[in-house]
């Protein structure tokens, strides 16, 4: 089962590592770059206006360290043929399970590091803390997390399947107990709690029956979930496009009826609209987008930002172009190739100029007048030599 174990997860990192390549291309990375670098610009002025303790400042890191808590999930790797080929194996089981959990801990504790890390500075600044109980907060999150994951293996044997209640309820005390104590009770706490689960996990698994239906149905969740991520930046073969009605978008279409030379144009925003793969993946990055322009406090440095999130959004939909070159009847329309090249230029040029106005009304909240008209330019410009310099040529051997 280690053996198989393995296999799995060689077979899944080179499944990501395939995606990373489309997820962290060079302009999202820039732009997540100039997120931070704002980010922390302003984080540091913030913590410039702290002046000595705060009643707020505990509370606020235990919120923030249960948030961070519920990041991660236990990652089984399981598929479906699984409920049927590795049940002769299920005595053995127990070593693949343990291996899961080992490596289902290191993404949560990177991420534990990289908060409590950024932490570091307000804990300093706004509580008693000091820089060393920061590494025994660590510690506690990790044990925590390590617990979650032994009560997610019960619940996979029909044990304590109710037990997400009481256990952050144990994690607040836990990590309120480090707070406003000491750091070392945490950490004493959390030892007595990992010896006891080490103790009474065999015993209450002996007689216990896997439950392989409701493991490999949380897997496929938790991949679902992972598959969702990745599809913002490029498609996913497992996830399969479903078609809505939208019946509240029809007035939009009836602008492209009765006229030969917008079929094109009809059939695209037809589909744009009744698909959920396109459309999902404009939405989420403009959500994302206008989210990330928010806490950019300079505005020449948003418009950078909103530049490249326009340049991603334009990018992921140039592959709709070729959305109906399996359909025989599309073929056979009286209507010229570069109808359709036209038809497609103005739907893109239309979304990425709704996503500018979204961006500049984003940038209306908090910026000034001049700053605003500054930053509307140059998202009407990046529009324009997108749509009209740039995506022509890449839809030039389409012709």
């Amino acid at each position: 089962m280690k053996q198989l174990w393995q296999q799995r997860v060689q077979q899944h990192h080179k499944e990501m590592l395939k995606y990373s390549r489309y997820v962290f291309n060079e302009f999202f990375m820039i732009a997540i770059f100039i997120f931070i670098g704002a980010l922390a610009y302003s984080y540091s002025n913030v913590l410039d206006t702290l002046t000595g303790q705060l009643w707020w400042a505990k509370p606020l890191i235990l919120v923030i360290l249960l948030v961070l808590l519920s990041f991660g999930h236990w990652a089984t790797l399981l598929q479906d043929a699984d409920t049927l080929f590795l049940l002769p194996k299920e005595p053995q089981l127990m070593s693949y399970l343990l291996a899961a959990r080992r490596y289902s801990l290191w993404l949560p504790a990177a991420a534990f590091a990289l908060g409590l890390g950024a932490l570091l500075p307000f804990q300093a600044v706004a509580t008693n803390l000091v820089p060393i109980d920061g590494l025994a907060i660590f510690v506690v999150m990790v044990a925590l997390k390590d617990s979650q994951f032994w009560l997610q293996l019960l619940a996979s044997y029909q044990r304590f399947q109710r037990w997400q209640v009481p256990f952050y309820l144990i994690a607040a005390s836990v990590l309120a107990l480090s707070l406003w104590l000491t750091p070392l009770a945490g950490v004493l706490a959390m030892v007595i709690i990992e010896i006891g689960l080490r103790w009474a996990i065999p015993r209450w698994l002996a007689t216990a029956i896997f439950q392989w239906r409701a493991a490999v149905k949380n897997e496929n969740s938790r991949m679902l979930q992972l598959y969702r991520l990745i599809n913002l930046f490029t498609d996913v073969p497992q996830l399969s496009g479903k078609v809505h009605r939208r019946a509240y978008l029809d007035p939009l279409l009836r602008l492209f009826k009765g006229s030969q030379q917008r079929t094109f144009g009809y059939l695209y925003l037809r589909e744009f609209f009744r698909g959920t793969e396109y459309l999902g993946l404009y939405l989420r990055l403009l959500v994302l987008g206008a989210v990330i322009i928010w806490f950019i406090p300079l505005w020449w440095v948003a418009a950078i930002a909103g530049a490249i999130f326009l340049y991603l959004v334009g990018f992921q939909l140039l592959p709709f172009y070729q959305v109906f070159n399996e359909n025989l009847l599309a073929h056979l329309y009286p209507v010229p190739q570069v109808s359709r090249i036209r038809s497609f230029q103005h739907l893109v040029q239309g979304l990425l100029l709704v996503q500018a106005l979204i961006f500049a009304l984003v940038m209306l909240v908090n910026h000034s007048l001049v700053q605003w008209l500054l930053f509307t330019l140059v998202e009407l410009a990046a529009v324009f030599l997108l749509t009209l310099v740039y995506f022509p040529r890449r839809l030039q051997p389409e012709k």
